[in-house]
């Protein structure tokens, strides 16, 4: 007894060791930070995309264990347990059949897949083209930076996809989306050469105050607005006017130390980082 006591106290000991040298990410957040680079990946993302594969764990596994019954079915029975099994002492031609029926799912679900493209238009409608079909909606990026595909057809108006943006880059474009209780994860190539024009880099400071306001100041001019943290990556940004029922935003902290942040932020349909340097000490 006493000693589950020695080594439940160790254990406590630990815990508290490791709050207690968890960075305080609010005080690492405080103070002025000078805007270094700016990206915006979105650029890339209008035009005609080809996919070139399909990825998912459930669908995955079932390809795997198929294969797998049909490499060992039968082999362990006699000609009689296969005959009441299976209906035949042919095991030989009977996994044949098994794996040109297993071959010709496989290569359908493949041809599916690459017979798959969407286009997104400047205008915000995306043409979206599955084994052939062809139908329209419009797209959007949404405050969590979620690609939404809503629906345009009358009947079916308000039907929204909702797609997490993975990796966009001119040479691939990965999202992942569920169906069905399962995550799938599509990989693109775009249709021909895309080009990024580099975004001018204007003056951007962010100084958050220990008072949970901050001054963001964007080409020069000047806003105030409150602060707070969700958990430990993300920052919750409203309007310091009073009366303002508008939705705070969130930002996302994909890097922070004592001297450099990274940020990511979605507003107007644009998913942009920013890396800032912290000026002073």
């Amino acid at each position: 007894m006493n000693n589950d006591l020695k080594i439940c106290g160790g254990l406590l000991c630990l815990l508290l060791m490791v709050a207690a040298c968890k960075p305080d990410t609010a005080k690492l957040l405080t103070g002025k930070w000078r805007a270094v680079k700016f990206e915006n990946n979105l650029e890339f993302l209008a035009g005609k995309w080809n996919a070139v594969s399909l990825s998912n764990p459930e669908l995955d596994n079932f390809y795997i264990n198929g294969q797998k019954f049909i490499d060992t079915v039968g082999k362990n029975n006699d000609a009689a347990t296969n005959k009441r099994l299976y209906g035949t002492e042919n095991m030989d031609s009977a996994r044949m059949a098994l794996q040109k029926k297993f071959d010709s799912a496989k290569n359908m679900q493949a041809s599916g897949v690459k017979s798959t493209w969407f286009y997104f238009g400047e205008d915000g409608v995306a043409i979206l083209s599955f084994q052939g079909a062809i139908d329209s909606s419009s797209w959007y990026v949404d405050s969590l930076g979620f690609l939404v595909l809503a629906d345009r057809n009358d009947e079916s108006k308000g039907d929204k996809v909702k797609m997490e943006i993975l990796a966009l880059s001119d040479t691939m474009m990965q999202l992942r989306f569920k169906e069905a209780g399962s995550y799938s994860v599509v990989t693109f190539h775009p249709d021909g050469p895309r080009k990024q024009v580099p975004p001018p880099m204007v003056e951007t400071n962010f100084n958050f105050r220990k008072d949970n306001l901050a001054e963001l100041t964007f080409n020069g001019e000047i806003d105030s607005v409150k602060w707070s943290l969700e958990g430990d990556s993300v920052i919750s940004i409203s309007n310091a006017a009073k009366g303002q029922d508008e939705e705070p935003m969130q930002w996302s902290i994909l890097a922070l130390t004592k001297d450099d942040l990274r940020l990511r932020i979605v507003e107007n349909s644009s998913v942009s980082t920013l890396t800032f340097k912290r000026e002073g000490k």
